[in-house]
């Protein structure tokens, strides 16, 4: 008879939330990631994706060569709990800066000079 109460106290405390092992599971951070540009010598090369989820990322390249900012390039890139790498040179504006967008999250970068561009 004492384990039948037992058993039925677990169940309701269960049922109440109240045990310890009950607790619903919490939702995954999902965090876009987006760094600094790094101007290497002869390279430009930042980060971009998402931490804890998957989906698609609005991107921008801007470049600021006429003195205002415009979008030199744009796109949407599909990571699944990844950060991926990104290079360039030549192909990149002379003065540019990064915006990438996901949900709610948005991030722009500082801009840098690219020393080797085409321009």
């Amino acid at each position: 008879m004492r384990k039948l109460m037992s058993a039925v106290g677990a169940g309701a405390l269960l049922t109440a939330g109240l045990f310890v092992g009950a607790a619903p599971a919490q939702a995954a951070t999902c965090t876009l990631v987006q760094s600094e540009i790094y101007n290497g010598a002869n390279i430009i090369a930042w980060s971009r994706g998402l931490e804890g989820c998957a989906g698609d990322v609005y991107w921008e390249i801007q470049s600021g060569d006429s003195g205002t900012w415009q979008v030199a390039d744009s796109g949407t890139t599909y990571y699944n709990n990844q950060v991926v790498s990104y290079y360039g040179d030549v192909e990149l504006p002379c003065y540019l800066r990064l915006y990438a967008k996901f949900g709610t999250q948005e991030k722009l970068t500082q801009p840098a000079r690219n020393n080797n561009c085409a321009g």
